[in-house]
């Protein structure tokens, strides 16, 4: 990869380490690990991205991949004590190719440690991109970071002959408003595919190493947080698994450059995460059944969200606040919109786990007397999940009529939607009114029946 410009070479020589044999880790203790000897995969652990990326507005998800991920047991499973993902030719959905991405978003986060896992890659001749890697909990791309501690099958290797040997791993992160990259690179003297290999990355304030069979090929230095804009890597992220079919990083862009063996397979042995007292770790502690407080001043609410202190209410664009009565309590969202232009807004929790809400309904009241459409939605691990109020189609309880109305949407209405991993638990948002529109919304809850 290429490196980003910055602005003095005595910066770079600041960031980027010297390659060399990884020195003794100090003693950690393990905190997380999947040995993948159970029947199936553990739902509680890892997560799916499902699609060709277009559903996030990211076709070929931002890398021109030629494959369609699916959750299927014949593209992800459990065999014989490995997490088994396959590729394989087939037509799925707008693809030729199926294969699986997990992940432990909202799951497991966490931020420093070593972590460890045992892997073996397929023939990747030529267009198989295996990865095993890591992304931030906090922003959006590249602002929330990126650690990729072991990809094959690049298109410099499969230049160089080296489809099987090479092996990178990298950085991405944003640099003072641009995209900065830093990878490295390690050339095997025999074949890395076809056999198991233990790939390490070992993180602390300091540096970001990774080595391949106890042999470190990577280097990078995070300690000067500030200098270079490297927040990113001071906080948690989450892993993730996948096995790509083409695209930019193998520089085979269709279906027919695609000439590796197909079904192939990547086997996971094992991943354990190692870490020293202070480090951060985050599994998805479930809220409490019963009712949760989105936005509610009720008393009858088993928990509820703390504005300004685990969340906030963010106005995305034409919403301008208004006086008026609330529904209960002194507070509401009262807001009006003017003609000719998108309105919406978000509460934002960072990740909280609602899984026990899976057979409830997210409940509002709402007063309007607006006949435009609009939308309310969620955003997980799945990216947004909307509902539409169409003039004419269902309101889930809303009469558009001026007064109060109780709007009741059970959760197995909206689509794409992870539970566990929540990120903005209500929010709206319309396409540009005709007119000025006034939109009342207040207690806002999650009730788990």
């Amino acid at each position: 990869m290429n490196l980003v410009r910055f602005a003095s070479s005595a910066l770079l020589a600041s960031l980027f380490g010297a390659v060399c044999a990884p020195s003794p880790a100090a003693a950690q203790t393990l905190v997380w690990q999947d040995e993948f000897n159970g029947p199936a995969i553990d739902r509680n652990r890892w997560t799916y991205d499902v699609g060709d990326g277009c559903q996030i507005g990211l076709c070929g998800w931002g890398n021109s991949e030629l494959q369609y991920y699916t959750s299927r047991p014949e593209n992800a499973r459990i065999e014989n004590g490995r997490l088994v993902i396959e590729a394989r030719r087939e037509a799925f959905g707008s693809r030729g190719f199926t294969s699986a991405r997990l992940k432990t978003e909202g799951r497991l986060h966490f931020k420093y440690g070593t972590l460890e896992a045992r892997i073996k890659v397929p023939d990747l001749r030529n267009g198989l991109w295996p990865a095993y890697w890591m992304l931030g909990t906090v922003g959006n791309w590249p602002a929330r970071g990126e650690i990729d501690l072991m990809e094959m099958g690049s298109a410099a290797a499969i230049g160089a002959g080296l489809t099987n040997r090479r092996v990178g791993a990298a950085v991405h992160w944003d640099y003072r408003g641009s995209q900065a990259d830093y990878g490295r690179d390690y050339d095997s003297a025999s074949d890395l595919a076809g056999g198991f290999h233990v790939y390490r990355m070992t993180w602390d304030p300091q540096f970001i190493r990774v080595s391949v069979d106890g042999r470190q090929f990577f280097e990078f230095a995070i300690s000067d947080i500030e200098g270079a804009s490297l927040h990113e890597f001071h906080q948690q992220h989450f892993l993730l698994l996948n096995l790509a079919v083409g695209g930019s990083y193998t520089g085979i862009l269709s279906n027919a450059g695609i000439s590796a063996p197909l079904p192939g397979r990547m086997e996971i042995d094992y991943i354990r995460l190692y870490q020293n007292p202070g480090s951060e770790l985050y599994t998805g502690a479930e809220a409490p059944a019963g009712k949760f407080g989105v936005y509610t001043e009720r008393g009858d609410m088993n928990a509820r969200l703390n504005y300004g202190r685990d969340a906030e209410l963010y106005l995305w664009n034409n919403l301008t606040p208004i006086a008026a009565p609330a529904y209960e309590g002194s507070q509401s969202m009262a807001f009006r919109a003017n003609a000719g232009a998108w309105y919406g807004l978000g509460v934002y929790t960072g990740y909280r786990n609602l899984s026990r809400f899976g057979n409830g309904r997210l409940k509002f009241h709402m007063r309007t007397t607006a006949t435009n459409s609009f939308k309310i939605g969620l955003n997980s691990s799945f990216g947004d999940s909307w509902i539409v109020f169409a003039p004419g189609g269902q309101q889930y309880g809303l009469v558009r009529d001026g007064r109060w109305h109780e709007v009741s949407i059970p959760f197995s209405a909206f689509h794409d939607l992870d539970l566990r991993a929540l990120k903005q638990m209500f929010m709206l948002a319309a396409d540009p009114p005709g007119s000025n529109v006034d939109v009342f919304v207040d207690n806002v809850y999650y009730q788990d029946y």
